[in-house]
């Protein structure tokens, strides 16, 4: 039995979304790559993935994530998806009997996901 998958965003996570979208929009340009569009479009593409497989990312190993990462997020199931420009996505799956949701956590740039996560420069 196919499970329908929804996808649903964090407040804070689909506010930064609906701001990206603006710009777009607006035709802001952005100070360093990506540009807004190719960023907007790597997340829109992504998100058409996870709904064609919600196992679409890579799950991140419960080693590299902190307890504050997991208290912010409330799960130790985290998947990552990589966008344009080494930016980053963060997912978790809900599931039911009847439907899978895909809740959108963040999306972040390399450093900040190197920081979050425990990753160090060589």
């Amino acid at each position: 039995m196919n499970k329908e998958v929804v996808v649903q965003f964090d407040i804070e996570a689909y506010h930064e979304y609906m701001e990206l979208q603006d710009f777009v929009a607006q035709g802001k340009k952005a100070r360093k790559m990506p540009t807004y569009e190719q960023l907007l479009s790597s997340i829109n593409t992504a998100i058409r993935n996870i709904k064609s497989n919600p196992y679409y990312g890579d799950l991140i190993p419960r080693r590299l994530i902190s307890k504050a990462t997991i208290n912010k997020y409330g799960t130790d199931k985290i998947f990552r998806v990589e966008l344009v420009g080494f930016w980053r996505m963060l997912y978790t799956l809900i599931g039911s009997e009847a439907r899978i949701i895909a809740f959108i956590l963040e999306y972040m740039d390399h450093g900040e996901y190197d920081r979050v996560f425990g990753y160090r420069k060589k």
